[in-house]
């Protein structure tokens, strides 16, 4: 679903400078990073077909993130693909299902995939389920599944199915290889909106509740619940994991249900509400459905609500503060960069089970490279969303959020975020402290 950015009138989903290195800022030792990534790359081969344990093993597999809202846009992870296994940096994104890296023969690919193309292991056949969950007109039978995807910020993305070893590392150093299906990209053809381009990933781990994400076909193979959660850190990086471990803890999240499609049974992405929109404790827009996405670097509103909330903000700034209009970085910029103390709470209110999502300043704000104070809240309308809503990476940062595809619900905590998978871990009672890929 996924809209990104850095810089521009309106952020894409696409990073519009390339970056050679993330600017993420973990408290784990790198040291014992770089030797977990040496035990999935120097672990023993996979074998052709590796046992499923069962669901009450209560797998949980932990990720490093790395990037950061601004001036990145993005967080990945890596993921170790192939036999013998090959890690790939992947943009985390709970927007939409499919996982997909770029392929060897890659014709139109990101700067990021010249240093790695994937080598294609076996082709999924078009009468294969999982090809039918994304492609129901793919032909011959026994043709490869070729599939294209657009995001929502016009993007295509084109490829074929294909399987292989993804390589997972347990806490007692144990080593799972299921062979599972992602994507294999041959084809990006980039948005016109506003000079967008590629994301400097290999691909895009796809975390949705659709048949086709890893997720998904990690928890019908039995090796996790079908659950993971992401708490990304206001000061680069965080943690992922999937599975349910993580949320067996003394913390008490807040839950909302997930939506489902009013067309049919299946889930329309992550959705929940009606939500209500507060500003300094009044209700000021009402009636919201939002979308809950990871692949979003921003939060956007439709345009009659963010025209309202806009307003407000602005009439209660009055003249305490001056807007910069020569710095495009977003939007809205004001010329200052201490200027947080100035703006109040955000809540998004789910009046039916009486919890609340707050949007403190720091949730909605960013301060851009010219030193001045962005809204990190956007109008949709600018990017063709329509009357979607979408909560993305800048409120997310410093909580916990969970998606539970198990009970149907996504909660959400404040939680230090900086702190690594290894030493929060512990604190969360975790018993599978899983792959930690950086």
């Amino acid at each position: 679903m996924d809209v990104k950015g850095t810089s521009g009138v309106v952020p894409l989903r696409k990073v519009l400078f390339l970056v050679l290195i993330l600017c993420a800022i973990f408290s784990v030792s790198l040291s014992k990073v770089n030797d977990t990534n040496d035990q999935i790359l120097n672990a023993k081969k996979p074998q052709p077909k590796p046992a499923a344990p069962s669901r009450s093993s209560g797998h949980t597999f932990h990720f490093a993130i790395q990037g950061n809202v601004y001036p990145l846009g993005y967080y990945t992870v890596k993921l170790a693909i192939g036999n013998p296994p090959q890690l790939y940096d992947l943009d985390i994104d709970s927007g939409s299902d499919l996982t997909w890296v770029q392929s060897k023969s890659c014709k139109t690919c990101t700067p990021r995939s010249q240093y790695y193309p994937y080598n294609p292991n076996s082709n999924i056949q078009c009468k294969e389920p999982l090809c039918a969950a994304l492609n129901r007109n793919c032909a011959p039978p026994t043709g490869p599944c070729k599939y294209k995807i657009e995001y929502a910020d016009n993007e295509f993305c084109s490829g074929v199915l294909v399987r292989d070893f993804i390589s997972f590392r347990l806490d007692d150093g144990s080593i799972l290889h299921p062979q599972l299906g992602f994507g294999s990209g041959f084809d990006q053809t980039p948005s016109n909106h506003h000079h967008s381009s590629h994301i400097k990933t290999a691909g895009v781990f796809g975390l949705g509740n659709g048949k086709t994400s890893i997720l998904s076909q990690l928890s019908s193979l039995g090796y996790i619940r079908s659950v993971f959660g992401h708490c990304l850190s206001s000061k680069g990086g965080g943690r992922l994991f999937l599975g349910d471990d993580d949320i067996k803890t003394s913390k008490t999240l807040v839950w909302t249900p997930i939506l489902r499609s009013s067309s049919s049974s299946n889930i329309e992405h992550y959705r929940a509400g009606p939500v209500d929109l507060l500003f300094n404790g009044k209700q000021v827009v009402n009636g919201l459905e939002v979308v809950f996405d990871s692949g979003s670097t921003y939060t956007y509103l439709n345009k009659k609500a963010y025209n309202v909330l806009f307003g407000l903000i602005n009439n209660d700034l009055g003249n305490k503060v001056q807007r910069a209009t020569e710095d495009t970085t977003l939007a809205i910029c004001w010329k200052g960069q201490n200027l947080f103390g100035y703006f109040k709470n955000i809540v998004l209110n789910f009046p039916k089970t009486k919890s609340q999502f707050v949007l403190t300043p720091q949730s909605y704000l960013i301060v851009s490279e010219r030193h001045n104070t962005c809204l990190g809240i956007l109008d949709g309308s600018m990017e063709e969303l329509g009357d979607t809503n979408i909560i993305g990476d800048v409120s997310f940062q410093d909580k916990l959020v969970v998606y539970d595809n198990e009970k149907m619900q996504i909660g959400w905590v404040p939680d230090n975020c900086a702190t690594s998978p290894f030493t929060n871990a512990k604190s969360l009672r975790v018993h599978h402290r899983g792959n930690i890929l950086s």
